[in-house]
C-alpha cells in the first residue's frame, strides 16, 4: 500500500525549504523523487522542517541520511529542526547502539548529518573575518544582580 508521507518542497533563491509530513518509511521513497529533481537548480542550502513528521522508522531515516549525504558531499548546507519526539528517539537509539562511525566528516555519530541545527551551526562557526570586514563579537554580560 503506497504511503500518505509527503514532502512539501519551497525554494527562496538559493535556499531550499523542505517540509516533510506523516509517516516516513520504507514505502516513502517515492516522495523523495521531486526533492532530487528540486537540486538540479542552484542550491547552497536545504533546511528541512521537521514538525509534520510524526513517525521515522530504520528504513526512513536512511532515505533522509542519503540526502544529507549526498548534499554534504556536494558542499550544500543540510539542516533540520523542529523534531518530534519518536524521530528524535529513533535518532537517539541509533546513535547509542551503533558504533562511531569513523570517517572525514566532523559529525561524530551515526546519525550526526541529521542533527545539524540553524542555531548551533551559527555559534560553532569559527571563521575569521574576511579583510576588511568587522568580525561580529557578542558582548558578556555580566552576572551581577541588578
Amino acid at each position: 500500500m503506497p504511503s500518505d508521507f509527503h514532502i512539501t518542497i519551497r525554494r527562496y533563491g538559493p535556499t531550499l525549504h523542505l517540509a516533510p509530513a506523516g509517516e516516513l518509511d520504507i514505502d516513502s521513497d517515492h516522495a523523495f523523487t521531486p526533492v532530487w529533481t528540486a537540486l538540479t537548480d542552484p542550491t547552497t542550502m536545504v533546511a528541512c522542517d521537521m514538525r509534520r513528521l510524526t513517525f521515522l522508522d530504520a528504513a526512513g531515516m536512511e532515505l533522509l541520511l542519503d540526502l544529507a549525504t549526498h548534499l554534504n558531499e556536494r558542499g550544500i548546507a543540510f539542516f533540520a529542526y523542529n523534531w518530534q519526539r519518536q524521530p528524535m528517539r529513533l535518532l537517539d537509539l541509533i546513535d547509542r547502539i551503533t558504533p562511531t562511525r569513523s570517517h572525514a566528516s566532523n559529525r561524530s555519530t551515526p546519525t550526526g548529518p541529521l542533527r545539524r541545527t540553524l542555531p548551533g551551526s551559527l555559534y560553532a562557526s569559527s571563521r575569521p573575518a574576511s579583510p576588511g570586514r568587522r568580525q561580529h563579537v557578542r558582548p558578556a554580560r555580566s552576572c551581577r544582580p541588578c
